[in-house]
C-alpha cells in the first residue's frame, strides 16, 4: 500500500560524532632536555668545543639555561591558550559550514529529484528491495539505472528470441519437408524425385565420359603406335627422299631433252599445217564457184501441188528393248561425259601441258598485282586530287588574306548586297506601281474635294470669318484699309487623309438623303425658283477701283455719297504723311 511518512524538514541536525576532537594541525609540546643530553651546554661536551671564556661560569650557565626553560615554559603556556582558541572557533565555523553543507544537500535533493518517494513507493510497489533502493533517486536516472541493470538481460533474452524465430523457421521447413515425403511415400507412382532425375542425368553423364575417356586412350594408343613405327622406319626415310629427289630431277632433265627434240617438230608442224589450211580454203572455194555454175545449168523446177509420200508402217526396233527412258537418259549423259573426258585428255596431253598451270599461277598473281597497282594509282590520284584543292584554297588565303573573321565578313556583305538587292527591286516595283496609277489617284482625290466642297455646308451654317486684331486700337473702323479691296476669304483647307474624307462624305450624303422625302418632288420645281429669286434679290455686283480713281470727283449721288469719305486718307496718303513726319524729325536730330 502507499506510504505517506513525511520528509525530514530542515530544522532537523543529525548528531554530531565527538570521538575525535582533536585539532591535528596543533604542534607538539615542547620539554626541555636534560643538561647531561645538550650537545652545546652539557658539562660532559663543552670542553671538547674548545671555547675558553673567562667571563661564563657554571653558574652563569645554568643561570641562562633557567631562564630560558622559564621562556620556553611561557611560550607553551602561550601555545595552549592560543591553540585553545582557534579550536574553539574553527569548531564554530566547522558547525555552520555543516549545516550548511546539509541545508544545501536536502535543497538539491528536493530540487532534482522533489517529493518523489511516494511516487517510486508506488510505481515499485511489488519490489520492496528496489523501493528501498531508489526511494532517493530522480525517476529519470532511476530509469536508467534499471537499464544499466538489466542490459545483459535485455541482451540475453533477445538472442534467445532470434534463436526461437529461427528455430521456428527450421522447424516449419522440416514439418513441409516431412509432408512432401509422405505425399511422396503415398503416392509413389506419380512422383518423381529430384534426387533420381540428377542420378539418372549424373549416370549418362558418366556413361559419356567412360565412352570419350575410351576413344582418347584409343587414339592415343594409335598415336603412340604410329609414332613408334616412325620411329623404328625413320632410318628408312632418308634414302627414299633421296631417291625421290633424283627421280624429280631426272624428269625434269628428261621434260627438257623431250622438249628440245620436239620444238623443231612442233615449229614445222605449225608450219604444214598453216599451209594446209590455206590449201584447204583455196580448194574451198574453188569447190563452191563449181557447184554455183552446176547449179545455173540445171532446168529450172515446176512448181506444182505437194506430193504426199506414203510411209510403211514398219515395226519399232526399239520395242523389244528392255532400257528404261531414265536408263536411256543416263545413258546419253554417259556418252556425253566420255566425249568431253576424251577431249580433255586430247587437249592436256599435248607437248605443252606442263606450262599450263604455271602460266596460270603466274598470270593469276600478275592480275593480283595489276588490281593492287591500279588501286595504288587511283588513290595516288584522289590524292593529288585533294592536294590541289587544299593547294588552291591556301594560294587564294594567302593571295587575299582571308581569315575565318574575313570570310564571315565577305559572306555578311554577299548577304547584305541580296538583302539589298531584293529590296531596291521591291521597292522599284512599288514606285513604278505608283507612278502608273498617280493618275487616277489625283483623278480620284479631286473628285472627292469637289465633292466635299459641294456638302460642306450640309447640316451646319456657312462659316463666318471674324478677324482678331492684337490690341483694340486696330479695331477702328477708320483703320480697316483691307475690307475695301477684299471680296472673299480663302476656302478652308481640305483633309488629306482618306479615311477622315469618306467619313465627312458619308454623313453629308446620308444627311442630305434624308432630307428629302417623296411629298417634296412635287414642289421641286417651285423651290428651285423661289431659291433662284431670292438670290438674285441679294446679289450685289462690286468692281475693283484702283487708288488713282478714288481721288476722282464722283458724279451725281456718287459725289454726294462719297463727302463722307472724302476726309479719309488712303493707305498711300497715310504712307506719305508718316515719310513726312520721319524726314522732319530726323532733321531736327542733325540740326
Amino acid at each position: 500500500m502507499p506510504c505517506y511518512k513525511q520528509e525530514k524538514s530542515l530544522d532537523f541536525r543529525p548528531r554530531r560524532d565527538t570521538t575525535n576532537d582533536t585539532d591535528p594541525m596543533a604542534p607538539k609540546p615542547v620539554r626541555p632536555r636534560a643538561l647531561k643530553y645538550h650537545g652545546l651546554f652539557g658539562m660532559s661536551i663543552a670542553a671538547q668545543h674548545l671555547i675558553v671564556d673567562d667571563n661564563w661560569s657554571p653558574s652563569s650557565i645554568n643561570e641562562q639555561f633557567t631562564n630560558m626553560s622559564e621562556l620556553l615554559n611561557r611560550f607553551l603556556i602561550y601555545k595552549r591558550h592560543e591553540t585553545k582558541t582557534n579550536h574553539s572557533r574553527l569548531l564554530v565555523e566547522s558547525k555552520r559550514l555543516k549545516t550548511q553543507c546539509t541545508d544545501g544537500r536536502i535543497k538539491l535533493k528536493n530540487i532534482s529529484s522533489g517529493n518523489n518517494a511516494h511516487k517510486i513507493r508506488n510505481l515499485l510497489i511489488e519490489h520492496k528491495g528496489m523501493q528501498r533502493l531508489y526511494q532517493k533517486m530522480p525517476i529519470h536516472l532511476i530509469a536508467d539505472n534499471i537499464n544499466q541493470r538489466t542490459f545483459v538481460l535485455r541482451k540475453e533474452r533477445d538472442r534467445l528470441e532470434d534463436r526461437l524465430t529461427g528455430l521456428k523457421m527450421k522447424y516449419k521447413i522440416l514439418l513441409i519437408n516431412r509432408s512432401k515425403v509422405e505425399n511422396m511415400i503415398k503416392y509413389e507412382n506419380e512422383f518423381m524425385l529430384e534426387e533420381e532425375r540428377l542420378s539418372r542425368v549424373f549416370q549418362k553423364r558418366i556413361e559419356n565420359s567412360n565412352m570419350r575417356l575410351k576413344a582418347f586412350r584409343t587414339i592415343n594408343i594409335t598415336y603412340k603406335k604410329m609414332v613408334q613405327v616412325l620411329l623404328q622406319d625413320e632410318i628408312f626415310y632418308e634414302p627414299i627422299l633421296r631417291s625421290l629427289d633424283h627421280d624429280m630431277e631426272d624428269q625434269v632433265n628428261f621434260i627438257k631433252h623431250i622438249l628440245y627434240l620436239g620444238m623443231p617438230a612442233i615449229a614445222k608442224f605449225k608450219q604444214l599445217n598453216y599451209e594446209f589450211l590455206q590449201l584447204e580454203s583455196k580448194s574451198r572455194k574453188n569447190l563452191q564457184a563449181k557447184i554455183q555454175i552446176l547449179n545455173s545449168l540445171k532446168k529450172p523446177v515446176v512448181t506444182g501441188p505437194p506430193v504426199v509420200k506414203v510411209r510403211e508402217i514398219l515395226a519399232d526396233p526399239k520395242r523389244y528393248v528392255r532400257e528404261t527412258e531414265s536408263m536411256h537418259t543416263l545413258k546419253v549423259q554417259l556418252l556425253a561425259i566420255e566425249k568431253t573426258i576424251k577431249n580433255l585428255k586430247l587437249t592436256t596431253l599435248c607437248s605443252q601441258a606442263k606450262e599450263i598451270y604455271p602460266r596460270i599461277k603466274s598470270k593469276f598473281e600478275e592480275n593480283v598485282k595489276l588490281c593492287r597497282k591500279t588501286d595504288h594509282d587511283w588513290q595516288c590520284k584522289q590524292m593529288l586530287h585533294t592536294k590541289k584543292q587544299c593547294a588552291s584554297m591556301l594560294s587564294d588565303l594567302l593571295i587575299n588574306n582571308l581569315s575565318e573573321e574575313e570570310i564571315n565578313r565577305l559572306e555578311r556583305i554577299e548577304e547584305l548586297k541580296k538583302l539589298l538587292k531584293s529590296e531596291n527591286e521591291f521597292e522599284e516595283e512599288n514606285v513604278s506601281y505608283i507612278r502608273n496609277r498617280a493618275d487616277l489617284y489625283v483623278m480620284l482625290r479631286l473628285f472627292l474635294w469637289n465633292l466635299m466642297e459641294v456638302l460642306r455646308h450640309i447640316d451646319r451654317s456657312p462659316k463666318q470669318v471674324h478677324r482678331d486684331y492684337p490690341n483694340s486700337y486696330l479695331r477702328l473702323p477708320l483703320l480697316k484699309f483691307e475690307l475695301y479691296h477684299t471680296y472673299a476669304v480663302p476656302p478652308e483647307l481640305y483633309p488629306t487623309n482618306i479615311d477622315v474624307i469618306m467619313h465627312l462624305l458619308k454623313r453629308s450624303v446620308y444627311k442630305l438623303m434624308k432630307g428629302y422625302s417623296p411629298k417634296m418632288s412635287a414642289r421641286l420645281k417651285e423651290s428651285k425658283n423661289s431659291y433662284h429669286l431670292a438670290f438674285l434679290a441679294t446679289f450685289e455686283p462690286r468692281e475693283t477701283t484702283k487708288d488713282e480713281e478714288q481721288d476722282r470727283p464722283t458724279m451725281g449721288d456718287d459725289l454726294i455719297n462719297d463727302k463722307a469719305m472724302a476726309n479719309i486718307p488712303n493707305s498711300k496718303k497715310i504712307k506719305a504723311l508718316s515719310a513726312k513726319i520721319v524726314e522732319e524729325a530726323f532733321k531736327r536730330e542733325l540740326q
